[in-house]
């Protein structure tokens, strides 16, 4: 069996797009990838990945109708619950990378 494991910076990355997310969540603002992107410095593939694979439980995405019709695949993103903390975050992701398959 092997064992599940990240990328080199991918607690790193989440923990940064988390804090990023929860500083906007208090005014309730909705962030798209590419806003996340240019914040945080990282690359929009990176935000968009660790958002869809690792931050799953914590974030909700919604991508609005219509505009994968003209070839834009826009997602906005924020926290379902505004009052998780990073402890909890960090849980979920010590424990996914533990898991084996």
């Amino acid at each position: 069996m092997a064992k599940r494991g990240f990328y080199k910076k991918t607690i790193k990355n989440a923990l940064l797009i988390f804090d990023l997310l929860k500083k906007f969540g208090e005014d309730g603002e909705l962030l798209t990838i590419s806003k996340i992107s240019k914040i945080t410095g990282l690359h929009k593939w990176t935000v968009s990945r660790t958002i869809d694979i690792y931050m799953s439980p914590f974030v909700e995405i919604i991508t609005p109708d219509g505009f994968e019709d003209v070839g834009l695949n826009i997602k906005f993103v924020r926290l379902k619950n505004p009052n998780v903390t990073k402890l909890q975050v960090m849980r979920f992701l010590k424990l996914r990378g533990t898991l084996t398959f």
